[in-house]
């Protein structure tokens, strides 16, 4: 080695620091706005591997030169330490210089010249020497070898003003990475973890093996390369309770979920596909298995592609940004959101901790960088949480740390984001599975049915009937004298709707706050045909005639009935699998909420031209496959109900407007 340099002051190069108390507080401010822009837990684990990554890359450039490239094999060490609390990334790359070595952690320094290095501001070293109290690095070049570190930058940076900031002094102790040794080229870096950092402690995440923290780094880092290379070999070690864990790839690539065993088709090919059947054979012929029941659809959209994907009028507003920074679109969209949710689930780490999420993730200098957005979707906006973009931009680099992209660019990932998913990807929904909301529960099936056979025996055994000439006498006035507030209101409310006739033929078999759902009911037409039928005026709730034709003198079996305040109440219900949508025959609520919109479709039985799909009496809405649309569930709406019966030509205007 080198002989042993004497200890430095890394602020002193090319005179930064004046001996003056002005000088040192301009000099903290300096180094408080670069660590004030990294706020992510993941942040030193970004920084030590880029700057691993653009070291391999450039010896990768001089072996080139050289015409030696096909004897380097690049090769980056990730050492997680749960233990020692510390993180170790080590790289067979170019090394450092003596000159570079002395420079290289003042702020706003930089050796990388490239324009695809994955960091070229000059201050994640900066942001490593200072916003943590441990900072080693050992480094080897042609011609020099050093080995230094830099204790308490954190503290003296939260300290007064007067303190003397920490040395880079001269480091014999034994390397972190034991195989760094065997290195002829390359740089060490080791960041230690406390109290006073960020992260604190890197047991907080939960992650206890190699394989985990690979999968980690795939989507959080620049081993998640927006362009796969097969010319780097990554190896994750994690220490964790004594025992080590190691996990290799043999590659630097992003992580997406469609390419792990699953049903998975090309946006394209699928399209393709179907224009080309659809010519041949109209509609009748179904898309080929291949093209079936997908759990994936995935793409890749080019700059030269945004013409088509974007309006004219949008790609007039960003043809600056396509130009300039010829933007890769990449996405999946999966059949459920579930995929996401299990994905994280599987990697066992804390729940808040999200690894990999739907929306849009903006990427430059070939790595991801940011926080993920969300598609700002209008409509059935629970497909915002089915589709995952990779959008990544060339000549930028994000402002320091990673703050964010320019609003331009933020923009325009937007937009063609949208545009992607309400278009090509709307168009090919009748490819995926389809998401039943749960899985199928045979015991929850059973305990159902006895319930309804349970109800059956007792109407049997102890029928109620009270008739009389002298009851239900028509008094043309409800007796509740406010809308409700909660869903015993509306219980209350529904019941007298049905005892005065406003809804006629349903028969309430039974309620029960204990079971799974609320209550059973019949459907029983066997009534006088004036009560049903529909009439704009004298009958707007009843049933067109020719359905009305095949349901008179009959009387269904039991079916389930829930009631809600709101209609989100169900929504949230089935979101949380509390209660399954198969199951659900009716379901009554004041209001209609917005949830579902984020899946579902709405058709107003309240328009007369969509009498004839009214089933059976008083039914307001129908919820609605958005694509197919398939029935789910049958809604009385009373708040809309009410409205119909009060003004009628207004109601039918708010459901246009609501529901077409």
């Amino acid at each position: 080695m080198t002989p042993p340099f004497a200890a430095f002051d890394p602020l002193q190069v090319k005179g930064r620091l004046e001996n003056s108390l002005a000088a040192q507080r301009a000099v903290r401010r300096e180094i408080n706005n670069i660590l004030s822009s990294y706020v992510g837990w993941y942040d030193p684990f970004c920084e030590l591997i880029q700057n691993g990554l653009d070291a391999l890359e450039a010896r990768g450039r001089v072996e080139v030169a050289a015409g030696t490239i096909s004897d380097f094999e690049q090769h980056l060490r990730v050492i997680v330490d749960l233990d020692r609390n510390e993180l170790t990334v080590s790289d067979n790359g170019c090394g450092m210089t003596y000159d570079e070595f002395k420079r290289f952690l003042a702020p706003n320094f930089s050796f990388k010249e490239e324009v695809n290095s994955r960091g070229h501001k000059g201050v994640g070293a900066t942001y490593l020497a200072y916003g943590f109290n441990y900072l080693r690095v050992h480094t080897k070049s042609p011609g020099y070898e050093a080995c230094g570190r830099i204790l308490n930058g954190r503290t003296w940076l939260a300290g007064s003003a007067d303190g003397d900031p920490p040395l880079v002094e001269p480091d014999s102790s034994a390397d972190i990475d034991e195989d760094f040794e065997k290195v002829e080229r390359g740089t060490t870096v080791t960041v230690r973890f406390d109290e006073y950092t960020h992260p604190k402690k890197l047991s907080w995440l939960a992650a206890k093996d190699a394989d985990t923290w690979l999968t980690i780094l795939r989507v959080k880092t620049g081993v998640g390369s927006v362009e796969p290379s097969m010319d780097k070999t990554i190896e994750v070690t994690c220490i964790a309770g004594g025992e080590s864990t190691t996990a290799t790839i043999s590659e630097v690539s992003y992580l997406w979920l469609h390419n792990d065993k699953c049903k998975s088709a090309r946006i394209s090919e699928v399209a393709s596909k179907a224009q080309e059947q659809f010519k041949k054979y109209g509609t009748a012929k179904p898309p080929p298995n291949a093209h079936r029941k997908l759990d994936f659809l995935y793409e890749e959209y080019h700059w030269d592609s945004c013409k088509e994907l974007l309006t004219p009028e949008a790609f007039a507003e960003h043809e600056e940004v396509v130009v300039k920074h010829r933007p890769t679109i990449k996405v999946e969209y999966g059949y459920t959101t579930k995929l996401w949710k299990r994905f994280n689930e599987k990697l066992g780490i804390r729940s808040n901790m999200q690894v990999l999420r739907a929306g849009i993730q903006l990427a430059a200098n070939l790595m991801p960088q940011g926080d993920v957005l969300q598609v700002p979707l209008t409509r059935y906006t629970g497909r915002q949480n089915q589709v995952h973009f990779l959008i990544h931009f060339e000549n930028y680099t994000p402002d320091l740390g990673r703050k964010g992209f320019a609003k331009p660019l933020v923009d325009f990932a937007t937009d063609v984001a949208s545009a992607i998913v309400q278009g090509p990807i709307t168009r090919l929904r009748p490819n995926m599975k389809r998401d039943s909301g749960t899985v199928p529960d045979l015991d929850r099936e059973l305990r159902l049915d006895a319930w309804k056979e349970q109800m059956i025996a007792h109407e049997a055994s102890s029928p109620l009937t009270l008739s009389s000439d002298h009851f239900f006498a028509p008094t043309k006035r409800i007796s509740i004298t406010s809308t409700p507030t909660r869903e015993q209101d509306v219980i209350a409310l529904f019941h007298e709707i049905i005892s005065g006739g406003v809804v006629r033929g349903l028969a309430i078999m039974s309620t029960n706050e204990r079971f799974t759902y609320d209550g059973l009911f019949r459907i029983n037409f066997d009534h006088d045909r004036e009560l049903f039928e529909f009439d704009q005026s004298s009958n707007p709730l009843g049933i067109d005639s020719e359905v009305l034709d095949g349901l008179l003198g009959r009387l269904t079996k039991p079916k389930v009935l829930e009631y809600k305040y709101s209609l989100d109440g169900l929504i949230n219900d089935l979101d949380a699998q509390e209660k399954n949508l198969k199951d659900i025959d009716l379901c009554v609520a004041w209001e209609m909420g917005s949830q579902w919109r984020e899946k579902f479709a709405v058709t107003s039985l309240l328009l007369p031209e969509n009498t004839s799909q009214r089933s059976y009496h008083g039914l307001t809405h129908v919820l609605q496959d958005p694509d197919s649309g398939a029935r789910h569930c049958d809604l009385i709406i009373l708040k809309d109900l009410v409205a119909l019966l009060v003004d009628e030509s207004t109601c039918h205007d708010e459901q246009r407007l609501a529901y077409e």
